[in-house]
């Protein structure tokens, strides 16, 4: 058996000795090729390219970008190869071969693209779940505002905070689910229930000295500070959507939700 490479894929062909000299056909690209007297580790030569690139379309129709491209890079892969042997060294076809994207990663690219679209394009046109304010939360919600805890000041200001927080945490929730004056309905008394627990005044919070407080308590309030300020400009920024969808009903819920009446979009 003689075997060789292809000059146009480099695919290693194998032939019977008594094919020395005639011309067959590459079986991965179809390309003409004369068998060598014997076995060679450089590419044959390609008898003729056109009827080659031809035979080649059998395999899937190219476009003349396609054309261009493989006949740009079969000119340089054979100037490099007669360039190896003038000088007597082994060509090495490697780096042509990834000379061009081959074509199931191209597709696969594609593939990957079109799913990622349609994930995003999904994600943004995705119903908003609703929120709702159970019973049990709600009494939560309502036993820490009201929190007697006598562990310390930092203890009961925390516990407190972290309530008022999560309860304008969950309004802005409720807001994102608003985009019909039937929405606004469902939800109207859970954002009710949630703005009176929010603006529930405890005492004993009321009563801590903040203008002298220690590293703790202050590094707390600052927590808190940060997290109060998100919280209102969730808020602020659901308002607006809303007031782009419809303005009676941010009328209806300045008028009927205190913690949205007190935002600073409304003290103007």
């Amino acid at each position: 058996m003689i075997s060789f490479r292809c000059l146009m894929c480099s695919t290693t062909v194998t032939a019977d000795e008594d094919a020395q000299g005639k011309t067959i056909e590459c079986p991965d690209c179809s390309a003409s090729l004369r068998v060598p007297e014997q076995s060679v580790t450089v590419s044959a030569p390609v008898v003729d390219k056109a009827a080659s690139q031809v035979r080649g379309q059998g395999k899937g129709i190219r476009d003349a970008s396609d054309s261009t491209s493989t006949k740009s890079i079969f000119r340089a892969k054979r100037k490099a190869q007669l360039a190896a042997e003038s000088k007597g060294e082994e060509f090495d076809s490697s780096r042509f071969e990834k000379a061009g994207l081959p074509r199931k990663t191209m597709f696969s690219l594609i593939v990957i693209l079109v799913l990622a679209v349609g994930f995003y394009a999904y994600y943004l046109t995705r119903p908003i779940p609703r929120l709702v304010l159970t019973d049990q939360k709600a009494n939560s919600l309502l036993k820490a505002m009201n929190t007697r805890n006598d562990e310390s000041i930092t203890s009961l200001l925390d516990e407190f905070l972290g309530a008022q927080c999560t309860s304008t945490e969950m309004i802005g929730e409720i807001l994102r689910y608003i985009d019909t004056e039937e929405k606004l309905d469902e939800v109207m008394d859970d954002l009710k229930r949630l703005s009176q627990i929010s603006l529930i005044q405890n005492p004993l919070v009321n009563a801590i000295d903040r203008d002298k407080p220690n590293m703790q308590l202050l590094s707390l309030m600052e927590e808190y500070r940060g997290r109060q300020a998100s919280s209102h400009s969730k808020l602020e920024e659901e308002v607006l959507r809303i007031k782009a969808i419809d303005p009676a009903m941010v009328d209806r819920l300045q008028k009927e939700i205190p913690t949205i009446a007190l935002l600073d979009m409304f003290q103007g």
